[in-house]
């Protein structure tokens, strides 16, 4: 298995380890609550080093949008310096290759933050389809660390004089390899670091010394739910478009490698969240049921929040269905849930205020 340039740090840590998209990554360093407990009261922080910058390049503005527009479900046309968006990959069946941050660093040359087990597929595809006329750098040699919580800010502060100045999703190159956004999977405030291996290290230990919680893919995976985020692989992947897979809201009509009838046929099935009503922790697979116990879907993902003291998760269902009662069944018992419109977080994301 591949490692990232903390994994010694995640060692002497006491890190427990497992395989995720053929990286050795800590999954927990403790309990897991105590860790969602600090990243939604303090602050935490996250080795996310598997997952792939990439810098894209190109003479201009023009043609950097008209390449990626060719492969972005949402159209990049109007991502101005300093700002980031949440994206995907179109692949030609309007299913999706990754989802994806984009952002603007300066009008001629953006970055993108590819997720880890499908790095390497969208390197490719971004030459097969953008490369006859944009620049694609992935980067080598760095490491990736998503510092979150509502005292984030605080702890990287002393390092990071500008941060003041970024609000939610908006990045800085500080530094030719020194890429900072106002980000990240949690639901929280928070920043995504890409720095060198040497420096990202010396960080890593600052933040640890300085008392900001180390945290792993469990306590990751509890935080996201909560923020009602997708993850691929789960809830999104090469057969499904962004109807249904709970990210329709970034869905924009515009021409690229995907046909309009294809990305706008009718969309017979749906993700949304759900918690349960009552006792019990839905678990990815487990069958999501009608009252009379007809099968119309499955959790895509599942967990038991800790902030909302319940079990909640994602699933994906036939759309028709939607309205109804609807029960997880968990070995036989059908437990009754509440569809989430939205993430119940009070979120401490800090948003540029608007302007009047």
């Amino acid at each position: 298995m591949k490692t990232t340039p903390l994994f010694d740090e995640h060692k002497a840590l006491g890190a427990k380890f497992t395989e995720f998209a053929g990286y050795n990554m800590p999954v927990s360093y403790g309990a897991v609550k105590d860790e969602v407990t600090a990243v939604r009261s303090a602050c935490g922080m996250f080795d996310v080093s598997h997952m792939l910058p990439i810098f894209l390049h190109a003479a201009d503005n023009a043609t950097l949008v008209a390449a990626l527009d060719q492969v972005c479900v949402r159209s990049t046309a109007k991502l101005k310096p300093g700002k980031a968006q949440y994206n995907a990959l179109y692949n030609e069946k309007a299913g999706l290759v990754d989802d994806i941050t984009l952002s603007s660093i300066a009008e001629n040359h953006f970055a993108m933050v590819a997720n880890a087990g499908n790095r390497d597929a969208v390197v490719a595809h971004l030459k097969q389809h953008c490369g006859s006329t944009i620049k694609i750098e992935p980067w080598s040699d760095y490491t990736l660390i998503a510092v979150q919580g509502p005292k984030a800010a605080d702890f990287l502060a002393k390092r990071f004089s500008f941060l003041d100045e970024l609000y939610y999703y908006e990045v800085k190159l500080a530094a030719p390899k020194l890429f900072i956004g106002r980000m990240g999977y949690t639901g929280e405030d928070g920043f995504e670091i890409a720095c060198n291996a040497t420096d990202g290290v010396a960080l890593w230990r600052e933040l640890a010394t300085a008392g900001v919680k180390p945290c792993g893919l469990a306590a990751r995976d509890v935080l996201r739910l909560e923020a009602l985020m997708p993850l691929y692989g789960h809830e999104l992947s090469t057969d499904l478009r962004p109807q249904e897979s709970g990210i329709a809201f970034i869905y924009q009509d515009h021409d690229c490698i995907a046909p309009r009838e294809l990305r706008e046929k009718p969309a017979d099935h749906t993700t949304c969240g759900f918690h349960l009503t009552g006792e019990g922790v839905p678990r990815q697979g487990y069958k999501v049921v009608t009252s009379a116990g007809a099968v119309v879907g499955e959790v895509t993902s599942g967990t038991f929040s800790f902030t909302q003291n319940y079990g909640m998760g994602m699933m994906r269902i036939q759309t028709a269905a939607k309205s109804g009662p609807l029960f997880i069944d968990i070995r036989g018992d059908k437990k009754p849930v509440a569809i989430l419109e939205k993430s119940p977080l009070q979120s401490s994301v800090r948003r540029r205020p608007k302007k009047t």
